[in-house]
């Protein structure tokens, strides 16, 4: 059983949509918050005083890997493999613990390796090892590994075929492109029923192909024929799961919509092509939830320069359709693309400290809500698109997302005010999970690809 927590005097943002309010008090009794508005503190309270300091919910992740996917598509991800190979957990819950320390209460892993990530889900709700509150999809159903064309085929030229191939099975686990792609919308059915019998906490599926590592940004492809993906969502919904969209053209975007999917991942990133504005009315119409990845104007100068190939990733024409859903009430939330990127990496990429880099857990969410508010959001909205809307759009928010009475106590407070300056998100003072004050300088407890790796010592 928790100890029971007041938190006191603050100024309170609950993620409603309501504005702040003064000399707030919140109560937190078994791990639920019990009052936002208390007038007495019962007598033997841990007391949390956050006069002049601002309080909100717990920020909710909706789309990240925790296993770094975005280094897998190129350099670093070979080794990063090889190198935690058979402790791949270890390095999941390091990164939950880094999203934990920066206020991150709540991830929704939607691309990892199955097995792993269900493992690290159930040691953290178990309260075994601390970390953010994970749900996990596991894999993205027609999708491979991160051998596979769909992520770095190129290199199988330099490393066995025996461990690409094991990798490449731990991470498609029986619904990758190969399982499937050939199969009758029919057989189909029973795989989907059994791989949801794992017990994954949602269903993504590849509406549109992820070959832009091994293709370039050039061309597009449809994984599944509509009568294929009608089969798989009949199997999500009848388990009662939330259905994901990975989407990355106007067509793709456009099947998912007509056929309802709950979320559509990177809804923005469509090659380059214009969102029909038909398309975001039927999006707005059918109350779809759209996770975005933006990236900041500063970040974007940056890979511009370098001509870096996700240049087209948050430019162009995909700024003038995250611009056209802010402006037509699109329910948009917190959605990163980020994971534990190895140490090695970000060195490369002089990544250390660069609060811009979209792509870095623990300050992912602070860039995203700079870009956009550059994009047409205001600072109160992004609070809501990084709490309530998230939590919605998965169908947890009698748990999580907002400061209301019968919901986790997950509680974020700062020491500076987010409706000035959206970076006040990494002036975190004290981050509550489920009731529990988390001890954020000891976070991550055995820290491994987030560090140097020590070189030889003869």
């Amino acid at each position: 059983m928790t100890a029971t927590i007041a938190i006191t005097n603050g100024t309170l943002i609950d993620g409603t949509g309501s504005g702040p309010r003064l000399n707030g008090t919140i109560l937190i009794e078994n791990g639920r918050i019990t009052s936002v508005d208390a007038a007495e503190i019962p007598a033997g309270v841990q007391v949390i005083d956050a006069e002049g300091q601002w309080v909100l919910p717990g920020i909710v992740n909706g789309n990240i890997h925790l296993l770094d996917g975005i280094m897998m598509m190129g350099v670093g991800g070979v080794e990063y493999l090889a190198r935690y190979e058979g402790n791949l957990t270890s390095v999941i819950e390091e990164a939950a613990q880094i999203a934990l320390a920066a206020g991150q209460t709540t991830v929704f892993d939607t691309w990892n390796a199955t097995g792993p990530v269900l493992a690290s889900r159930d040691r953290i709700a178990s309260g075994e090892v601390p970390g953010a509150r994970i749900f996990a999809a596991g894999n993205i159903v027609g999708m491979g590994g991160p051998f596979s064309a769909d992520f770095n085929l190129r290199a199988r030229q330099v490393i066995s075929t025996t461990f690409a191939n094991r990798l490449d099975e731990l991470f498609s686990t029986g619904v990758g492109a190969e399982d499937l792609s050939m199969l009758a919308a029919e057989d189909i059915r029973p795989i989907i029923r059994n791989y949801l019998a794992r017990g994954v906490d949602m269903l993504k599926i590849a509406v549109s192909d992820h070959l832009l590592p091994t293709l370039g940004a050039t061309r597009g492809y449809l994984t599944f024929s509509e009568r294929a993906l009608k089969v798989m969502l009949e199997e999500g919904r009848a388990a009662g799961v939330p259905t994901l969209a990975h989407i990355q053209s106007v067509e793709a975007l456009e099947i998912s919509v007509e056929l309802g999917f709950d979320v559509i991942i990177h809804s923005t990133l469509t090659g380059q092509v214009a969102i029909p504005q038909a398309t975001i009315d039927k999006i707005l119409e059918k109350g779809i939830y759209c996770g975005v990845q933006s990236v900041n104007a500063a970040y974007q100068s940056l890979l511009e320069q370098i001509q870096h190939p996700f240049t087209l990733y948050g430019g162009g024409v995909h700024i003038e359709n995250e611009q056209r859903l802010i402006a037509a009430g699109a329910s948009i939330m917190l959605g990163t693309d980020a994971g534990c990127t190895s140490h090695d990496v970000l060195t490369d990429q002089h990544g250390h400290g660069d609060l811009n880099r979209p792509w870095t857990l623990g300050t992912d969410h602070v860039a995203w809500g700079q870009a956009l508010i550059e994009k047409g959001m205001s600072h109160l909205q992004v609070i809501e698109s990084s709490t309530r809307i998230p939590a919605e759009a998965y169908g947890k928010s009698a748990d999580i997302g907002t400061l209301e009475v019968g919901k986790f106590g997950d509680v974020l407070v700062l020491g500076s005010d987010p409706l000035d300056d959206i970076t006040a998100l990494l002036d975190v003072t004290t981050v509550v999970k489920a009731g529990e004050v988390v001890d954020r300088a000891a976070l991550p407890l055995q820290p491994l690809a987030s560090v140097p790796i020590p070189g030889d010592p003869s």
